[in-house]
């Protein structure tokens, strides 16, 4: 009875240490949930603070506009538009959104690590997603609040709404992909050859779009040394210290805009600064925003068509594009071609989108995105196709693939060859017409002879057992007299 007792207090103690177990590890997971959700969206909103009161402080009004103007710059930094004045503001800068993409992936990649399950991840991407949204609600009810005091127009919730959740919850995606792509590509049967074709088109494409980013990048801090009498024109329309540092820090915002504009444009797409259109072949003069960084746009050139000497810039990313994406198979080289242009057409198009805009008055900034894509798509799928077809008509190619077609030729076995058994070892007897026979008669099926008898096994008596010398020790009795 004891014994029982105790077997049955143990299974208790069992029991509870179970249930101790559980509850601390669920109430472990809300609180990450809940910091997940909220450690991003109030470290952010805390900074936007600080930037909104110093602003407020610097240019003397008061805090009754604070509530407002937190709420747009909100609103703002997750590509809101928003109507102040009348005046819509759609072209929004993209270096906070950004910073705020790579924070969210960076942030939630961790949380990610620690969880296997579809529900767990479901339920990281929720809480990644849910708390911004509520904070933008938040945003949406102080404006609405203040436009009495703050000319700003609420915006529409939707896209308010809609913005936020692409925002994070991509970012939290981009966290979990970095661990879980693999089992993904493996749940809808992306292995084996079409897994590297599409890795490799990827990983080009990727690299593409950042060298032409890049290129747009030098291309910009190029014209700010020609041009750099225009810009400071529009700093030292500041006035004052102030307004000195404030045209030069949205400057700065706007630099990504700036430089997605400049690879459009490196790609031969029109881009719309306002009153001035950038394009290669046809530009155009006319009033641009008043920020020093837009003050960069060059005019008519000097000699036609002089500004179409930039397209040997995509013309070269597309060369090396290309090149990388090289197979001995034909197929597979087109088809690595068209993912890298279809990833580097769907990158540029979604950059373009956010970094153009309405402008107010004078129109819209930027370039239209499904023009850039289509930009972007002919010149790496036209010109990787053109080296596909000249690779693969080379006579080094044609070797290669020669040379791995015989490799996978299967050898047909020879039904007249005679087979040998691997576990004979022992030598053919010379008497054996089959094996050891003349050659007139060796493997010939007309001379026909029964088959060996098989060869007898012998096993090895036990070390106890009596060994056998010979036939006579059996039949030999030794006579053993008394003691």
């Amino acid at each position: 009875m004891a014994v029982r007792d105790g077997s049955l207090a143990q299974r208790l103690r069992q029991v509870r240490r179970a249930q101790r177990a559980h509850s601390e590890s669920t109430a472990g997971t809300a609180r990450e949930l809940v910091i997940v959700a909220f450690a991003v969206p109030l470290a952010t909103l805390l900074l936007l603070a600080v930037i909104v009161a110093v602003t407020l402080l610097a240019s003397g009004g008061g805090f009754g506009t604070f509530g407002t103007a937190l709420g747009s710059a909100w609103l703002s930094v997750h590509q809101v538009p928003l109507s102040i004045g009348g005046v819509s503001i759609g072209a929004l800068p993209l270096l906070p959104t950004i910073a705020l993409v790579v924070a969210v992936f960076v942030y939630t990649g961790p949380s990610a690590r620690l969880r296997v399950t579809p529900a767990d991840l479901a339920a990281l991407v929720g809480a990644a997603i849910g708390g911004p949204l509520l904070v933008t609600a938040l945003a949406l009810a102080l404006v609405l609040d203040g436009s009495s005091v703050l000319p700003v127009n609420p915006p529409n919730a939707l896209v308010a709404f809609g913005t936020t959740a692409l925002i994070y919850g991509g970012g939290t995606l981009a966290g979990i992909a970095r661990r879980d792509w693999r089992d993904w590509c493996a749940a809808i049967g992306l292995d084996g050859d079409r897994l590297d074709d599409v890795l490799a088109g990827v990983r080009t494409g990727w690299i593409a779009v950042l060298m032409l980013v890049g290129a747009g990048a030098v291309a910009v801090c190029a014209l700010l040394v020609v041009r750099w009498p225009a810009v400071s024109s529009v700093v030292a329309g500041g006035n004052r210290l102030d307004g000195y540092l404030g045209l030069v820090l949205v400057s700065v915002l706007y630099l990504p805009n700036v430089f997605v504009d400049a690879a459009a444009a490196l790609l031969g797409a029109p881009v719309q600064m306002g009153g001035a259109l950038v394009d290669v072949f046809n530009p155009r003069p006319g009033t641009v925003p008043g920020l020093p960084v837009l003050a960069i746009a060059p005019g008519a050139p000097p000699i036609r068509f002089l500004w179409a000497l930039v397209l040997a810039v995509p013309l070269v990313v597309a060369i090396w594009a290309g090149l990388r994406m090289r197979h001995v198979d034909p197929l597979r080289n087109l088809r690595r071609v068209a993912i890298s242009a279809a990833t580097a057409a769907a990158v540029l198009a979604l950059a373009a989108f956010f970094a153009g805009g309405a402008v107010g008055e004078l129109g819209r900034a930027g370039a239209d995105a499904p023009l850039v894509a289509l930009f972007a798509f002919g010149w790496l799928a036209v010109v990787g196709a053109i080296v596909a077809l000249l690779h693969a008509a080379s006579d080094e190619t044609k070797a290669q693939r020669r040379a791995a077609a015989a490799e996978q030729v299967p050898v047909v076995p020879d039904d007249d060859a005679p087979v040998v058994d691997s576990l004979d070892t022992e030598a053919p007897d010379a008497s054996d017409p089959v094996d050891g026979g003349p050659p007139a008669t060796r493997g010939n099926p007309a001379v026909g002879s029964a088959p060996p008898p098989p060869t007898p096994v012998f096993f090895r008596p036990d070390d106890d057992a009596p060994v056998v010398v010979d036939l006579e020790d059996l039949m030999y009795v030794e006579d053993v007299g008394p003691d």
